[in-house]
């Protein structure tokens, strides 16, 4: 284990401008107790040069204001461990809460994003919050995938965080697949009630090793709302590769449904084939997949289906070009050396 970055986002083809905004909704990151949260920040910053005021409300907390430009970005240093304002543990997870996550405002437009080191430092991880573009009402999510692990354990951890804007949100969760084990509420299975949220709270389901079908068991799965909400998810302990005693950190903010595209390129990080891993996940069904400008899919998939490729799949260039019949949510892990970590 080393304590790399690994890029893990949902990647879009339009609003290109997403994450500057002037309003900021940031849900809280979840992580077990076995690989642990430790230091934690968030950062507000800005091209501009004219100072520009803004906004942390402390869900649940304090309001803190602050004052931002170009050569004076702000950092705010959340705290340390499994449970603050940004971290919600795996003792918090399916319950509904009122004192985790964030929202920014400033009377102009900023970036904002959060930083997490963990696992003994041995991991680390980051998060850029999407702005107002965050917001939608139907989202599918990504992680790690764990399938080439020889044994999946409790260190393996992946979450999806749902924050509500609006009072009286009615949330819906699906595709879940069947022998999945939701931290907190096993009874569930893959059939979680609906909860009803109201604005500033927030809901975090998980899964965790050993169970084996949690190893991949929420990628694709459904998150649905009748008002608008912001979604976090990925893993806290987690790997696309095939290295026992690989862990690592991969989790981001991701856009509604309505924002992702049908045509991506992915281009290769520095690791190995194993780890470098463009996911694509199917919103609807007879989803087509179309690699590298070829008129014949490599596969179709079903709503809520996804499809991992790797290394090997990129060109002699780099890239990999990914066109799809239907709009998908398009995921991408990447490796930083020849180590799976």
């Amino acid at each position: 284990m080393k304590n790399n970055y690994l890029l893990f986002c949902l990647l879009y083809v339009s609003f290109s401008f997403a994450q500057f905004s002037k309003t900021h909704y940031i849900p809280p990151i979840s992580s077990s107790l076995t690989v642990t949260a430790e230091e934690q920040f968030l950062y507000v910053s800005c091209p501009s040069t004219t100072p520009i005021n803004f906004r942390i409300n402390q869900l649940g907390g304090t309001i803190i204001n602050g004052v931002v430009s170009r050569d004076n970005p702000y950092e705010l240093n959340i705290g340390y461990g499994v449970s603050t304002q940004l971290v919600a543990s795996g003792s918090e997870v399916s319950t509904i809460l009122s004192n985790k996550g964030y929202v920014i405002e400033a009377d102009d437009l900023v970036y904002v994003t959060v930083r997490i080191k963990g696992g003994t430092q041995n991991q680390a991880g980051g998060l850029v919050s999407k702005g107002l573009a965050a917001l939608g009402t139907k989202y599918r999510i990504g992680a790690m995938i764990n399938t080439g692990l020889p044994v999946y354990n409790a260190n393996h951890y992946t979450f999806a965080a749902i924050l509500a804007t609006e009072n009286n949100t009615t949330i819906s969760f699906s595709d879940i697949r069947t022998g999945v084990s939701l931290v907190n509420n096993a009874i569930a299975g893959n059939t979680p009630v609906n909860i009803v949220l109201n604005r500033g709270q927030s809901y975090v389901y998980a899964v965790q090793g050993p169970t084996n079908a949690n190893r991949d068991g929420l990628i694709g799965s459904s998150i649905t709302s009748d008002k608008p909400i912001a979604v976090n998810c990925g893993s806290v302990g987690g790997s696309n590769g095939t290295a026992q005693g690989n862990l690592d950190y991969g989790f981001d903010q991701i856009v509604s449904a309505e924002r992702t595209g049908k045509e991506y390129i992915f281009i290769k990080g520095n690791g190995i084939s194993v780890t470098e891993r463009p996911i694509i996940v199917a919103n609807v069904n007879n989803t087509q997949v179309f690699l590298n400008g070829s008129t014949t899919a490599n596969v179709t998939l079903q709503a809520g289906q996804y499809v991992a490729y790797n290394g090997d799949n990129f060109s002699a260039n780099g890239n990999l070009f990914i066109r799809t019949s239907e709009n998908v949510f398009a995921y991408q892990g990447i490796g930083g050396t020849t180590s799976q970590a």
